[in-house]
């Protein structure tokens, strides 16, 4: 018997389409998680690290895969594009910062609502810590303050070395929010009065 045929038999076909779905659900899951880590104000620094280091181990597994069943069979499979597929649309997704905006769109509500009906402190006022649920929505609060012009609030994971979190300021950050847990902040606007921030103290 031929591997041709031998790799084409209704047993080999059934093993074959399920290790190879099983695999595509690791692409998928090692996907999720790269997209996952990039959904932060900041980064998850450890999720991405691993999730990257998986990366790298799935397409030389890819590569692998499609190489010997292409060999064997001599025959190009449709699937063998799926790899290729999800990992391009993860870059775009990743590089364009989508997974970010589309879990803050669904987290907003949750943020709004800590704030709503609250007096918006004018320039000049001290920063003034004020308590919120552990929970807003998805993420994982830490900490909130009224600061001039607005509210911060500090988010767990932050990034690499410093901190990270959301502000709500409906006039625009200025050189004013430079204090506090905020220093040499960069904001990037979410849209209506929120921003995300993140330090640059090192």
């Amino acid at each position: 018997m031929s591997a041709d045929t031998a790799l084409d038999g209704p047993g080999w076909r059934l093993i074959r389409a399920s290790w190879i779905c099983a695999f595509h659900l690791v692409v998928v899951a090692v996907a999720g998680a790269v997209l996952w880590s990039s959904s932060y104000p900041g980064w998850h620094v450890s999720l991405l690290v691993v999730s990257g280091f998986a990366s790298v181990v799935v397409a030389c597994g890819w590569l692998a895969l499609i190489l010997y069943v292409a060999g064997a069979t001599g025959r190009w499979r449709r699937w063998f594009l799926v790899g290729p597929v999800v990992g391009g649309l993860t870059m775009v997704l990743f590089c364009t910062g989508t997974p970010l905006k589309l879990r803050w769109a669904a987290n907003r509500d949750a943020f709004a609502a800590v704030i709503a009906g609250h007096p918006i402190p004018p320039p000049g006022s001290a920063q003034q810590d004020f308590t919120v649920p552990r929970y807003l929505g998805s993420y994982i609060i830490e900490g909130a303050s009224w600061v001039p012009g607005g509210a911060i609030f500090l988010e767990d994971q932050g990034t690499f070395l410093d901190l990270a979190g959301f502000a709500y300021l409906p006039g625009g950050p200025t050189a004013e929010l430079n204090t506090g847990w905020l220093v040499r902040p960069s904001f990037h606007h979410l849209g209506g009065g929120w921003y995300t921030w993140t330090n640059n103290s090192s």
